[in-house]
């Protein structure tokens, strides 16, 4: 009936779903970072009104962060086993010579980190400054 499917090219669509999976996931997580710590600064009369109550959105994005930071622990690593293995048969095929460094895992893990360091200064500052609790 139908071919059997080519596993390189199964190894190519699953180099490209998870490779736009973990930037999407990226975007998203900033977006609903950036909102939540944005939350108190949108309008300053809430603050008044909610007093202690207006640090829960970005407590909420400190946190989303930081269950990101290990939910692309593990995305990165599932997806370093995938480019391995399409790497290594690029290679075999002659068609590219790839360094032994990727600075993928890196270079995310690293954003995603500054993402909550940053969050977790947005708390302390509308902590301290906003609140003078």
């Amino acid at each position: 009936m139908y071919p059997p499917p080519d596993p390189h090219m199964q190894l190519w669509d699953e180099y490209k779903y998870r490779h736009d999976h973990i930037w999407q996931k990226l975007f998203r997580i900033t977006v609903a970072v950036v909102l939540l710590g944005a939350v108190p600064y949108l309008k300053p009369e809430i603050t008044q009104v909610l007093k202690g109550w207006i640090l829960i959105a970005p407590l909420l994005g400190t946190v989303l962060s930081l269950i990101s930071l290990a939910l692309m622990h593990f995305e990165l690593t599932l997806f370093a086993k995938i480019a391995q293995a399409h790497r290594a048969h690029q290679e075999e095929l002659g068609l590219v010579r790839h360094s032994r460094h990727n600075y993928f895992r890196y270079l995310v893990m690293t954003y995603v980190g500054f993402l909550l360091l940053v969050s977790m200064a947005n708390v302390v500052v509308v902590r301290l400054l906003w609140l003078a609790l």
